[in-house]
């Protein structure tokens, strides 16, 4: 742009879509190495401040197109708004996605109230089932594949599906009840 307009003109022209290109390219000029230094301080990681910088401006752009700015004279304390509400979601995020130690978490801990399977009895009662119920529950269960999508693979409808899968599971229950000596 070749004069040098407030903020808040620019917020109002992309508002009005008057020169929208021209006025968000110097919105994201004059904002973009603010953010990433709010970023760099706040999240400590280049690669996180470049993400705050993209998801803020974006946000910022958003709003304005859509007229959310009310106080166009104080765009920047509307931008640090959002620098703070989106780099507080990364970091609840990040802190949820902490991996856990190797030894916080034992599968075992969690099936204390459950009988154990013997494999080789399961593997016994699958080969018993007929074709097509062996692979309904091998696309269920092992290629995690939906009612929807194992009806297109075996040519017939997802509710026959749900009824073939919950048939079979029934048949595999009496098959390791009568291997393991009934319920325990």
């Amino acid at each position: 742009m070749s004069e040098e307009l407030a903020d808040g003109e620019l917020v109002r022209r992309i508002a009005r879509r008057e020169d929208a290109r021209e006025a968000e390219a110097e919105l994201c000029r004059r904002f973009g190495p603010r953010v990433r230094l709010y970023g760099r301080r706040h999240l400590r990681t280049e690669d996180r401040s470049a993400d705050l910088v993209q998801a803020v401006l974006l946000a910022v752009l958003e709003a304005a197109r859509a007229g959310r700015i009310e106080e166009l004279d104080h765009v920047d304390r509307f931008v640090l708004g959002t620098c703070r509400n989106i780099a507080q979601r990364v970091r609840q995020k990040e802190a949820r996605m902490r991996p856990a130690e190797e030894g916080d978490l034992d599968p075992l801990a969690y099936v204390d109230d459950f009988e154990r399977i013997d494999v080789g009895a399961l593997g016994d009662c699958i080969g018993k089932l007929d074709g097509r119920s062996r692979t309904v529950l091998l696309l269920s269960f092992q290629a995690e594949s939906g009612a929807d999508e194992i009806a297109k693979i075996t040519d017939t409808s997802a509710g026959n599906v749900r009824v073939v899968r919950h048939r079979a599971l029934t048949q595999l229950r009496r098959c390791l009840e009568g291997v393991q000596g009934g319920p325990s």
